[in-house]
């Protein structure tokens, strides 16, 4: 096998329409060659049967891999690399991936195909060279126990903090051999993404994943994906401590583990009242959570103010008109003013789509007054379902509240028609006046006295 300082030898009289199985294949590799790619900063490697646009290199019978392995671990331009094909013999492969590992520049390395065991086990020398990559990406990947062994050997030795997006998606990891990757990742605490759907994913691979998580010391992680796995109850509940350990997570994607049910979501209460949770979108799509599950979730979010979508598919959720009736009352608990005021105004979506037919009226009706920014939802929630406000619960105010009433009508402006909210003001205050007409009367005499006092202490000084 011919060695890199061979291939450095040979390349002042390469030809390179001879290393390859077409002009096209030979234009592509003589501009990573020269330094100045004439198509954007990726490359793809495909299989001839799909394409041959300007970036992509179709692999042909003629094609010299090791060289195209050469020019790419030379290139100082190229930033992007897709591998959706390489042939079967093992040689060629190697070769192209042994010339890669010298590359400097790329900073998102895609794989969407087998690059052999030894491809593989050079990727710990790519992430030791490389220290601008960004993302590193494995999908449709077959990974084994052994491979799964060398993903976390060459994750342990890029150490050069660049990496932010970490894709294992779609490629067959056993619950043990993530959970070995999963270790490894604890040198990666600057990570902010993390896909991991469609595998096999489970509960040792859940606690290994947890463990990461809570020893990370000011974890960026704003991505979780883990839909299409094998995560139960306890796998979620390993998960929680070091998601919450996570204050910049913002998007979790759990769908299709239909071994998770209302207890598990329930383990989740600690995260969504946590007071650093950052949480926007939660995703559990093809879950039978049932009503239990509802109300776990509903009361998950109470006190919550950072999530925005609840994503779920109603009808496979198995929620009933007892369920929703838990998610009415975290939207709008109409059982007194002060718990419409505490209730949820910022969920923006809940079910499968903005506009979902299966979730009941009220709840999308609720969900619309949240989203609309041109009102205050709170206020919009107390006017349309308070047809009478009790001034009791204010009294303890004294008159203190008359000045509170009468702003928070000023802010209510817009939500009802002008005449409507100045008949309910007056009538608010009315009955305030009219419920504790001593307090007005004593106030009213209090200051009386207090104007005769200051007048004739100011009468005795003149005298003097």
């Amino acid at each position: 096998m011919t060695e890199n300082r061979d291939y450095d030898a040979l390349v002042q009289n390469i030809n390179l329409e001879d290393i390859t199985s077409s002009e096209h294949n030979a234009n592509i590799l003589r501009q990573l060659r020269d330094g100045y790619l004439g198509w954007t900063d990726g490359l793809f490697i495909i299989d001839s049967e799909f394409g041959g646009d300007i970036d992509e290199f179709v692999v042909g019978a003629g094609d010299n891999l090791g060289w195209l392995g050469y020019f790419i671990g030379r290139s100082e331009v190229l930033e992007s690399l897709v591998v959706d094909y390489l042939p079967e013999e093992g040689e060629r492969m190697d070769a192209l991936m042994r010339g890669i590992t010298h590359n400097q520049s790329i900073t998102e390395l895609i794989i969407r195909t087998d690059i052999g065991d030894q491809g593989f086990e050079r990727l710990g020398y790519f992430l030791q060279n490389n220290n601008a990559l960004a993302h590193l990406r494995f999908v449709n990947c077959h990974v084994g126990r052994d491979r799964a062994h060398y993903i976390a050997m060459a994750l342990e030795q890029c150490r050069h903090n660049s990496l932010i997006r970490f894709d294992l998606d779609n490629s067959n990891v056993s619950t043990e051999g993530f959970a070995e990757i999963a270790t490894a990742l604890r040198t990666q605490s600057q990570l902010k993404e993390l896909h991991l759907g469609r595998n096999n994913i489970g509960r040792d691979g859940c606690v290994a994943l947890g463990n990461t998580l809570c020893v990370w010391q000011s974890p960026n992680l704003k991505c979780l994906s883990l839909f299409s796995n094998a995560i139960d109850d306890l796998g979620l509940q390993a998960l929680v401590e070091g998601m919450s350990n996570c204050s910049n997570l913002e998007k979790l994607f759990l769908s299709d583990n239909r071994s998770i049910t209302a207890a598990g979501l329930r383990s989740m209460s600690p995260l969504l009242q946590s007071e650093s949770c950052s949480l926007q979108c939660i995703a559990l799509e093809n879950i039978n959570f049932g009503d239990d599950g509802a109300l776990a979730l509903a009361d998950g979010l109470r006190g919550n103010n950072s999530l925005r979508h609840l994503m779920f598919a109603p009808v496979s959720a198995g929620v009933t008109d007892v369920g929703w009736s838990t998610f009415s009352k975290l939207l709008c608990d109409t059982s007194s003013i002060n718990n419409t005021y505490l209730s949820n105004h910022s969920l923006e979506w809940i079910g499968l789509y903005h506009v979902d037919s299966d979730v009941p009226l009220i709840i999308r009706r609720y969900i619309a007054w949240n989203k609309d920014q041109r009102i205050d939802a709170a206020i919009r929630k107390i006017l349309k379902t308070h047809d009478h406000f009790e001034m009791k619960p204010f009294f303890q105010w004294k008159l203190k509240f008359l000045p509170v009433m009468v702003a928070w009508f000023e802010r209510a402006q817009g939500n009802e028609s002008e005449k409507s909210l100045e008949s309910r003001k007056l009538s608010s205050m009315y009955d305030f006046v009219r419920d504790m007409p001593m307090l007005v009367v004593g106030g009213n005499q209090g200051q009386e006295k207090t104007r005769r006092r200051s007048r004739k202490r100011r009468l005795d000084g003149e005298t003097k």
